[in-house]
C-alpha cells in the first residue's frame, strides 16, 4: 500500500483540480464564500503584495527564460542518461517530476483563479437587473457616456495629432489604479486586495501583434499591462487585470468593473479610459441594432474623441502580421485569439472571447438605476 501511494501521490493534486471543475459549477454558494472570498484571498494576496513590491513583471520575465530553461533541462536529461546505468530508471524519474509539476500546477491554478469561474455572477453579487432594455434606451446611455468621457478629456494632456497622453511616467500611472476601486470596495468588500502595483511589459510593441492589451498571471497574482496601446486605454486595461486579481474570472464582469472602478477614481485619464471604452462596447451593440442609431451616437463625440478611437484603430492596423500555417495565412491575432477563444471555453464559457461584450448587459443594468 505504502509502495503504490508513493508512486501515485503526486497525482492527488490533479484529482483534486478535477473535482473542482466538474464540481463547482453545482455550488456556487460554497465556491462564492469558501474559495473566491476565503481562500482564493488567502493565497493570493499575501503573494500578490509580495510581487507588487517588484517593478518589473516576473511574468514576463518568465516568457523570456522559459525557452532556455527548457533547453537546459533537456541538457541535463540526456547528460543524466548517459551517466546512468539504470536509463529506465532515470527516465522514470523524470516523468514523475514532470507530472507531479503539471499536477500541483493544475490544483494551484483551480484555488487562484479556475474556481472563480464558479462563483455567483457580478450581476447578483452587486444586485444589478441585466434584463433586456431598448435601443432608445441604449443610445441615451451611450450620449451619457460620450458627454462625461468629453468633461474628464478637458484636463487632460495631448500630443501634436490631438491624442490624450499621459502626463506622468507609465509607473505612476497605472500605480493609480486602485484609486477607483478603494472607493467601490466600502459597498462591495468582496473587491478589497492588497496587490497594488499592475505591471508595464517591456516587449509591449511585440506582445501587440497578438493583439491582447493585458494578461493577469494566477501563479504571480500579477496583473500585466500592454503599454504600446493608446495612452487612453491603458488605465482601463489595468483596471481590468486589477479585477481578475479581486477574485473575477469572467472577462465581462472584469470589463464592467474596470468600467466602474475607472469613473470612480479620482484622476481625469481613468475616467475618460473608463467612459470611452465603455461608450465602444455600446455604440457596438447599437450598430448591431440599428445604423441610423449608430450614427447619432457618433456624433457625440467630440474631435479628440475620435482622434484617440482613430489612433487606436490604426494601432490594431499596424499590428497585423501574416503567418504561413499548413499552407493558409492567417494573421498572429487570429492564431492569439482561437487559443484565448479556447481557453475561454474550456472554463465552461460558452461565448468564448464574445463573452467580452456582454458588458453591454451590466454598463445598461448600472444606469438603469442612476438614469
Amino acid at each position: 500500500m505504502k509502495k503504490i501511494f508513493k508512486i501515485y501521490w503526486i497525482f492527488i493534486p490533479l484529482v483534486f483540480a478535477a473535482a473542482m471543475y466538474f464540481l463547482l459549477p453545482y455550488f456556487p454558494g460554497f465556491t462564492e464564500y469558501i474559495l473566491s472570498r476565503g481562500l482564493f484571498k488567502i493565497i493570493t494576496v499575501p503573494v500578490g503584495f509580495i510581487t507588487s513590491l517588484l517593478p518589473v513583471s516576473l511574468t514576463e520575465l518568465l516568457v523570456i527564460l522559459a525557452v532556455p530553461l527548457v533547453i537546459f533541462l533537456i541538457v541535463l536529461l540526456i547528460v543524466k542518461l548517459k551517466k546512468s546505468k539504470k536509463r529506465g530508471k532515470t527516465l522514470l524519474k523524470a516523468g514523475r517530476f514532470l507530472c507531479g509539476s503539471l499536477s500541483i500546477a493544475s490544483l494551484m491554478y483551480m484555488i487562484c483563479h479556475g474556481a472563480n469561474y464558479y462563483r455567483y455572477p457580478i450581476e447578483k453579487i452587486m444586485r444589478l437587473d441585466t434584463s433586456k432594455k431598448t435601443p432608445e434606451f441604449l443610445l441615451a446611455v451611450c450620449g451619457e457616456l460620450a458627454g462625461c468621457a468629453a468633461e474628464a478629456r478637458e484636463a487632460l494632456a495631448v500630443d501634436e495629432n490631438g491624442c490624450m497622453v499621459f502626463s506622468e511616467s507609465i509607473f505612476e500611472e497605472l500605480s493609480r489604479t486602485g484609486s477607483g476601486y478603494d472607493r467601490l470596495v466600502g459597498e462591495y468588500p468582496f473587491l478589497w486586495t492588497a496587490i497594488w502595483r499592475q505591471k508595464p511589459v517591456m516587449l509591449s510593441e511585440p506582445w501587440s501583434y497578438t493583439h491582447i492589451t493585458g494578461m493577469y498571471f494566477p501563479f504571480f497574482a500579477e496583473c500585466n499591462v500592454n503599454t504600446a496601446q493608446p495612452d487612453f486605454s491603458i488605465p482601463y486595461t489595468a483596471a481590468h487585470e486589477s479585477a481578475h486579481s479581486r477574485g473575477i474570472a469572467f472577462e465581462n464582469e472584469c470589463n464592467f468593473l474596470a468600467f466602474l472602478s475607472c469613473i470612480n477614481s479620482e484622476y481625469p485619464e481613468f475616467r475618460y479610459s473608463g467612459y470611452m471604452e465603455a461608450f465602444k462596447h455600446c455604440s457596438n451593440e447599437l450598430f448591431a441594432y440599428d445604423i441610423d442609431m449608430w450614427r447619432q451616437a457618433h456624433d457625440m463625440l467630440t474631435d479628440g474623441m475620435i482622434a484617440d478611437f482613430s489612433a487606436e484603430n490604426k494601432y490594431i492596423t499596424d499590428h497585423e502580421v501574416e503567418i504561413n500555417i499548413g499552407g493558409t495565412s492567417v494573421s498572429v491575432s487570429e492564431v492569439s485569439g482561437a487559443v484565448n477563444d479556447s481557453f475561454i471555453k474550456v472554463q465552461g464559457v460558452t461565448e468564448g472571447t464574445l463573452s467580452y461584450g456582454r458588458v453591454t448587459e451590466l454598463i445598461l443594468a448600472y444606469y438603469a438605476d442612476k438614469l
